[in-house]
């Protein structure tokens, strides 16, 4: 999986000069990618110990679609709306989480936008976020974030 990934990086890397084309395009990759995301579910239940999975967005529908039809899910889902990094409402109803702890999956990271509006919305009722996982780091300072590929371990 990381050998494919790592692939298909270096080849967006050449074909786009990075920013929101770069990521659109890895982004859509990773979504359709049912191996990709076996993965990642399997790496976070077998390394955290966690009351329930939060995402967002498209990535967060598949996500979301893919867990509840390809495994008995042991776990909750929260699903935020997506494009949260550019000031959308999370759509989630605040309700008493009860000091639940999440993991934030995504497909991918770079500013920490994202990530913040959740683990705010998390902090404001009562959850608590735990750590992020991504398939692709851009971030130079991620911090808590478990990546399959990070860009400034290459470049």
């Amino acid at each position: 999986m990381k050998i494919e990934l790592y692939n298909i990086v270096d080849e967006f890397l050449v074909k786009y000069t990075g920013g929101t084309a770069f990521y659109d395009a890895l982004d859509e990759e990773i979504r359709i990618n049912d191996a990709w995301l076996h993965a990642m579910i399997q790496k976070v239940l077998m390394n955290e110990d966690f009351d329930a999975f939060v995402v967002s967005g498209k990535f967060g529908r598949r996500f979301n679609d893919f867990y509840f039809h390809n495994y008995e899910p042991t776990k909750e889902v929260l699903l935020a709306n997506g494009a949260l990094r550019k000031g959308n409402d999370i759509g989630i109803e605040p309700h008493d989480l009860k000091g639940k702890r999440y993991i934030f999956l995504d497909d991918s990271f770079w500013s920490g936008k994202t990530r913040n509006c959740i683990q705010e919305f998390l902090e404001e009722n009562n959850g608590i976020l735990l750590k992020s996982y991504v398939f692709y780091d851009g971030n130079k300072e991620s911090k808590n974030v478990e990546s399959f590929y990070r860009y400034y371990e290459f470049h």
